[in-house]
């Protein structure tokens, strides 16, 4: 296994480890993120949306790289924020394990941690056609 597979691989155990943990612990900040992806075994996403923390909205860049997908689609994504102790923490690159298929309307969950150990559990509605069993890596960043 590289040092790829296997820094996705634990990534995608922790997350799902702490999946119900993370359902008794409280809210820190609520994100929406819309875009699309492009894939032919290896893909690449883009997007943008809001992080909503302390009742001020924040705008955020998303972008990402995925290895295993074949496909097309577009999505929208609305979430909950664990762990983000400062604003800037929310920046990073997150690893998550990804698995599903989209053919027409669909829907899927993600669960992404960062370095700084902020968590984004998403669920989203995607169109297109795309089939995934993938580690991803996913860039979060402010926009200014």
């Amino acid at each position: 296994m590289t040092s790829f597979s296997r820094l996705f691989a634990t990534a995608a155990v922790a997350v799902s480890l702490a999946g119900p943990a993370l359902a008794r612990e409280p809210v820190d900040a609520r994100i929406t993120f819309s875009g699309g992806s492009v894939a032919f075994l290896a893909g690449v996403n883009w997007g943008s949306g809001t992080l909503t923390y302390r009742g001020r909205h924040y705008p955020v860049q998303v972008s990402g790289l995925s290895v295993g997908a074949v496909g097309a689609n577009k999505y929208r994504a609305t979430g909950v924020v664990h762990h983000l102790h400062t604003l800037s923490d929310i920046e990073g690159t997150y690893g998550a394990m990804e698995g599903g298929m989209t053919a027409g309307p669909g829907q899927s969950g993600i669960d992404m941690r960062n370095d700084k150990g902020v968590v984004i559990s998403a669920r989203s509605t995607s169109s297109g056609l795309k089939l995934t069993f993938a580690p991803t890596g996913v860039r979060i960043k402010l926009k200014h």
